[in-house]
């Protein structure tokens, strides 16, 4: 463990359509991350998101989140792509 992570054991440094986020725990939800794309949205009935991911440390370590899931992210690197739909 590096002289970092022993300071912050609980920060995770993840990519959000490409922004960088810090979260304070391993697993990280489907709502965690649309509300980090679309504050406030994860729940409107008239939105549909997608969430894909890449190099989690769950397995598999790339694919989709799905509502109401979770994966387990790396310390620093797993990235998150969020796509809005508007349900017609």
């Amino acid at each position: 463990m590096s002289q970092e992570e022993e300071s912050h054991p609980d920060r995770f440094e993840i990519v959000v359509d490409t922004v960088l986020h810090t979260v304070h725990d391993a697993d990280v939800s489907w709502k965690q991350v649309v509300d980090i794309a679309y504050p406030g949205q994860a729940d409107d009935p008239q939105f549909v998101f997608k969430v894909q991911y890449e190099d989690a440390k769950s397995h598999p370590t790339s694919g989709t989140l799905v509502k109401g899931h979770h994966v387990t992210v790396e310390r620093s690197g797993t990235t998150f792509s969020v796509l809005r739909s508007v349900v017609s």
